[in-house]
């Protein structure tokens, strides 16, 4: 048996959410449009928003974790468990010629459920990164959050330390480092 032992860290930041806050207009290039729904990803989109979540792969990952592919039966699975715990996905999409070229998720419980939100993966296919399409994701879900759930006091999420390019659009939307975790990766 060979154990190999990989330290890592995650940074985990979370925004105070303000109805004040000022986000800018989503900037895209001609033919570029977003698209955004809550729950079930639209039939015509699925497939190609699959793989764009499997763009995550190639992320920045401490210890050299390994992400599974996604499937559009684990997209449709995940889907229903999160709508049947009352917190469906809010998905903001940046598409062109009909493909997913970027994503973004927000995790909003329902009225009920609280004032905290957490984010879901952030991705850019590799042949459209640099074009600012994460920004543009990030920056319309934060704007339709806001709109829709105005009690929304915070806004979280968690990032490898390693993935400077989504650390830095985060800090760019007001993102603020409040805890810094320390796991330990173990291969038996």
């Amino acid at each position: 048996m060979r154990v190999r032992w990989a330290p890592w860290t995650t940074s985990d930041t979370t925004c105070r959410w303000s109805s004040t806050a000022v986000l800018p207009e989503p900037t895209l290039r001609p033919g570029v449009d977003l698209r955004s729904w809550v729950g079930a990803a639209p039939d015509e989109l699925v497939e190609s928003l699959v793989r764009a979540r499997n763009a995550m792969a190639d992320a920045p990952v401490p210890g050299g974790l390994d992400m599974p592919a996604w499937t559009v039966d684990e997209q449709r699975r995940d889907e229903e468990r999160l709508i049947a715990r009352a917190m469906p996905l809010h998905v903001t999409v940046a598409v062109e010629d009909g493909e997913v070229l970027a994503l973004t998720g927000l995790r909003v419980p329902d009225a009920a459920g609280g004032r905290l939100v957490h984010t879901d993966d952030t991705t850019t296919v590799p042949a459209a990164r640099g074009r600012g399409l994460a920004l543009a994701v990030k920056i319309e879900s934060l704007r339709r959050l806001r709109a829709e759930r105005p009690d929304v006091e915070r806004v979280g999420t968690k990032n490898a330390e390693q993935n400077e390019a989504i650390l830095a659009i985060n800090r760019k939307l007001g993102f603020v480092p409040v805890l810094t975790l320390t796991a330990s990766v173990v291969t038996l």
